[in-house]
């Protein structure tokens, strides 16, 4: 499938669109402008590929086509970049959300470049090339996202990913667990020093120490203590039900 994607630059490219095994958009683009078409590079867009994202509902693009986790081992990477460093390496993940109009383009965060698509160290992109870039990935992502068969896209790309995020899932519950549990022991500890120091101190005339408040006592201490660790605890027991449901 061929699409023709227009720029909020006003840049105009055409995309050969294919659909990976793991429902991966494949675009192969080039640019269209007075002097004809010319090749750019490939894109692949999907979305985030951690198996426990931390923020929900980013898309990921990555610079060239074939392997997800190696850049030297890729194909077809795209020059967008300056003279010194003409391609754009590795990939972006990028936030839906912060497309609020028709106007809006990304912030791509740490792009990088290269001298060659492969085989030669990285370098930072400069500001023009991160500008032509990102206008270029909000056209793509745009089109990726108004796709009639996004829903379907994206669950077979998560799909894809259920082994590493029931992995991810177990061990993070663990963590949560050890985690509960050591703060238990902690308030049982705190509990316990706050019982006997209750049980062996006698209280002080406030004529004698009038500039000690109540809650300056250091059985009251221990109580804040112990009250800040049940709220840290409470929260991380709700974490866990919420992972594990």
């Amino acid at each position: 499938m061929t699409e023709t994607l227009k720029t909020a630059a006003g840049r105009t490219f055409t995309a050969e669109v294919t659909i990976g095994e793991n429902g991966e958009a494949v675009y192969d683009v080039k640019r269209v402008g007075q002097m004809g078409a010319f090749p750019v590079g490939t894109f692949v867009i999907h979305p985030d590929y951690h198996a426990l994202p931390e923020v929900k509902g980013l898309v990921n693009i990555q610079f060239g086509g074939g392997s997800p986790t190696d850049r030297h081992q890729r194909t077809n990477v795209p020059a967008l970049g300056s003279a010194s460093l003409p391609y754009v390496i590795g990939h972006q993940l990028v936030n839906p959300a912060g497309l609020v109009d028709e106007t809006s383009v990304f912030r791509l965060r740490s792009l990088a470049g290269a001298s060659t698509g492969t085989g030669t160290s990285s370098g930072d992109a400069t500001p023009n090339t991160s500008a032509r870039t990102a206008d270029l990935v909000t056209a793509l992502v745009r089109n990726y996202l108004a796709r009639d068969d996004y829903d379907q896209l994206t669950a077979t790309y998560n799909a894809s990913l259920a082994p590493q995020h029931a992995a991810a899932i177990a061990e993070k519950a663990d963590e949560l667990s050890c985690k509960i549990m050591s703060i238990g022991e902690r308030i049982a500890e705190l509990t316990k020093q706050r019982d006997e120091l209750s049980a062996t101190t006698t209280p002080q005339s406030a004529d004698i120490t009038p500039d000690i408040t109540p809650d300056m006592a250091p059985a009251a201490q221990l109580t804040g203590q112990i009250t800040t660790l049940q709220f840290t605890m409470e929260d991380l027991i709700a974490e866990r039900a919420e992972l594990t449901k």
